[in-house]
C-alpha cells in the first residue's frame, strides 16, 4: 500500500479489523495495537485512492472506523504504545468532512519555508529517537515486544514526514491525513496536545509533545470515568434539560453544575493529577467521537473554570490544529458585528431581544457601528424563564426584504473579528444546513462557498453552533471544523442553548475587552468565562461556550 498498490487496502481492512477484535477480546494488547495500525494504514490508503478519483470514502466503512477510534487509543495504552494510539487516532480522524475541506491548504502551508524548516528538525529528532529504538530492539528475545512495536511506530512518524518532504521537495500536493500534522502544530503554538479518547470501559488521554520541548513524544494515562457509557449517560442527561421545553432557570442550572462536575472529575482531576505542570500551561484538546460534546473548555479544577486556568482550546484533530495555526493573527482589527433580536415568521421562534445591547457594546469596543437586522427589540426583564438564542426545528423561510445571506457571507469575508448574536439551528442529520438565523438562515453550506480572511476569529453569539453532525459515527462536521478551513484561527461556538440576557452580553463585552488588550482568542474567552464564574453569573450563560482553534 505504501507503494501505491491501494488495491490491498480492502484486504487489509477486513483482516486487520478481525484480528483487533479477536486479540483485544482476549486481552492481547500488543497484537491488537499492531492490527489497529493496519487498520490505520489501510484507511488511509484507500482515503487516498478514493480522492483521487473524486469519489466518497465508502459509507458502509464509517462504523468500522469509528468503532476503530474508539478502541485504538485505549488498546496502544495498556500496550505501552500511546504513539501508536495517536498514529490510528488521526488517521482515523482524518476522514472527517472538516479535514478534508482543509486539504486545499496544504501545499502552500507546508510548502512555506518556516514549516519545511520545522518538518526538517522534526525529521531529524525523530530519526534519532528511531535509532535509539533501534538498539533496544537488537537486545530483544523477538518481534513480538513492546519495543518492537515501538520501534515500527517511530518508523511510521520518520517515513511518514521523509515523505512529506520529498514530495514538496517536487512541487507535489499531498491530500488526506498527515500524522505529522498534529506534531507540527504543537510545535507551531507551543501547546500540549491531548487526545480525549472514550473508549468502553475506561477512557485514554494520550498526550503529544513536539521534540523541541525535550519530553518524550507520546505519553499516555488511562481515564476510568470517562468511557463511553459515562459520556453517553452525561449527554443524555444534559440533551434532557438542555434541549427540551425545560426553561426554569434552577432546572438548567443544576443540570450544568452537574455536567461540569462529571466532566471536572473524570478529566480534568486525573490529567493533573497525572501531569501537574499542565496547569497554568497551554493545551490543545483533541476529543474523539462522542467527546467532543462535553464541556471539557469551561468544567471547573478546584472551583475554577479550567480555562481561566489555562490558556485551553479545541481542535477537531491535528490537521486542524496544524491550519489554525499557519496564519498569523492580523495586526489591525477588521470587526464586523451583526444581531437579529427577531427571526421573523420562525416556526417557534421567540424574540431575542438582548442581541442589540450585545452587538452595540461589542461594537462600540472596537469604535464601529453594528449591523442591526429588523432592530425590533421589546423590553424584557430578567424573570424565572430562558429566552433561548436557538430553534429546536428548522422555521419556514422569511420573504419580503431580509438582507440576503450570501451578501453576509461576503461581508464576512472582508472583516478579521466577525461576531454573530442571534438564533441557532444545529441540524444534526444534515450539518451543512445548520444556520445561524440573521435576516434569513445563513447556512454552513452557503458559508463554505467563500473563504475566510487568513487569521480571523469567528464569534457565534447563539445556541447548539458547536455541535456536530450524527448521521455518520463520530463526524466532526460543524460550523467550528468548517470556519478553521475555511481560514479562521479561531471560532467561539456554544455546545447547547445559550440564554437570551444581560449576562450573555457581558460575557461577549469582556471576551472583546480582553481581546483589544492583546490576549489571543483563547486565553480572552477563558478570562471572560472565569470572570463570569466568580461573579456569581448562571453557569447556562457561560458553561456551553468553547474556543475552537489555535
Amino acid at each position: 500500500m505504501a507503494l501505491g498498490k491501494t488495491w490491498y487496502a480492502p484486504l487489509v481492512l477486513t483482516s486487520s479489523r478481525v484480528s483487533f477484535g479477536m486479540h483485544a477480546d482476549l486481552g492481547q494488547w500488543f497484537f491488537a495495537a499492531c492490527s489497529s495500525l493496519s487498520f490505520g494504514t489501510g484507511v488511509v490508503a484507500l482515503d487516498a485512492l478514493c480522492t483521487k478519483r473524486g469519489l466518497p470514502f465508502p459509507e458502509e466503512l464509517h462504523p468500522d472506523v469509528q468503532l476503530m477510534a474508539d478502541l485504538a487509543p485505549g488498546v496502544a495504552h495498556r500496550a505501552g504504545v500511546p504513539l501508536a494510539g495517536y498514529l490510528v487516532a488521526e488517521a482515523l480522524t482524518g476522514l472527517r468532512m472538516g479535514d478534508r475541506t482543509i486539504a486545499r491548504e496544504l501545499s502552500a502551508y507546508l510548502g512555506s519555508e518556516e514549516s519545511l524548516r520545522r518538518l526538517r528538525a522534526i525529521h531529524r529528532d525523530l530519526k534519532e529517537t528511531t535509532k535509539q529504538a533501534r538498539r533496544s530492539l537488537s537486545d530483544a528475545t523477538g518481534v513480538d515486544t513492546v519495543v518492537a512495536l515501538q520501534a515500527q511506530a517511530d518508523k511510521m512518524m520518520v517515513d511518514d514526514v521523509a515523505a512529506t518532504l520529498t514530495a514538496f521537495s517536487k512541487g507535489n500536493i499531498l491530500s488526506g491525513a498527515q500524522t505529522v500534522s498534529a506534531v507540527l502544530g504543537a510545535s507551531k503554538v507551543a501547546r500540549t496536545v491531548i487526545y480525549v479518547a472514550p473508549g468502553p470501559g475506561f477512557g485514554t488521554a494520550i498526550r503529544l509533545e513536539a521534540p523541541e520541548t525535550g519530553r518524550a513524544l507520546c505519553e499516555s494515562i488511562e481515564l476510568p470515568g470517562l468511557g463511553l457509557e459515562a459520556v453517553r449517560e452525561l449527554r443524555k442527561k444534559l440533551h434532557a434539560v438542555l434541549e427540551s421545553d425545560e426553561r426554569r432557570k434552577t432546572v438548567r442550572d443544576k443540570a450544568v453544575r452537574e455536567a461540569h462536575a462529571a466532566v471536572g472529575d473524570a478529566f480534568w482531576k486525573p490529567l493533573l493529577t497525572a501531569w501537574p505542570e499542565l496547569a497554568g500551561g497551554r493545551i490543545a484538546l483533541v476529543p474523539l467521537g462522542e467527546s467532543v460534546l462535553l464541556p471539557l473548555y469551561t468544567a471547573p479544577v478546584d472551583g475554577v473554570p479550567v480555562c481561566g486556568l489555562t490558556d485551553l482550546t479545541v481542535a477537531p484533530s491535528g490537521n486542524a490544529l496544524m491550519f489554525a495555526s499557519a496564519w498569523p493573527r492580523p495586526s489591525q482589527i477588521e470587526p464586523l458585528v451583526v444581531a437579529d433580536p427577531w427571526y421573523h415568521d420562525g416556526v417557534g421562534g421567540v424574540p431575542i431581544p438582548f442581541t442589540v445591547p450585545e452587538a452595540r457594546q461589542v461594537a462600540a469596543v472596537h469604535g464601529v457601528s453594528p449591523v442591526i437586522l429588523r432592530g425590533q427589540e421589546e423590553e424584557v426583564s430578567e424573570n424565572g424563564t430562558d429566552r433561548l438564542r436557538g430553534l429546536l426545528w428548522s422555521p419556514a423561510s422569511p420573504g419580503g426584504t431580509s438582507p440576503v445571506p450570501q451578501d453576509l457571507a461576503r461581508r464576512m469575508s472582508a472583516a478579521n473579528l466577525v461576531h454573530l448574536a442571534g438564533h441557532g439551528l444545529l441540524d444534526a442529520m444534515n450539518p451543512l444546513e445548520s444556520a445561524v438565523l440573521l435576516g434569513r438562515p445563513l447556512p454552513l453550506s452557503a458559508l463554505l462557498e467563500h473563504d475566510l480572511c487568513r487569521g480571523t476569529t469567528v464569534v457565534l453569539s447563539a445556541c447548539h453552533l458547536a455541535g456536530i453532525g450524527t448521521r455518520l459515527p463520530g463526524e466532526q462536521l460543524g460550523f467550528p471544523a468548517a470556519l478553521l478551513a475555511m481560514g479562521a484561527s479561531s471560532v467561539i461556538a456554544a455546545l447547547w442553548s445559550v440564554p437570551d440576557s444581560q449576562q450573555t452580553v457581558q460575557l461577549m463585552s469582556t471576551f472583546h475587552e480582553e481581546l483589544t488588550r492583546g490576549k489571543p482568542p483563547s486565553a480572552a474567552l477563558g478570562t471572560a468565562v472565569a470572570q463570569a464564574a466568580s461573579s456569581g453569573a448562571r453557569p447556562t450563560a457561560w458553561g456551553p461556550f468553547t474556543h475552537f482553534g489555535a
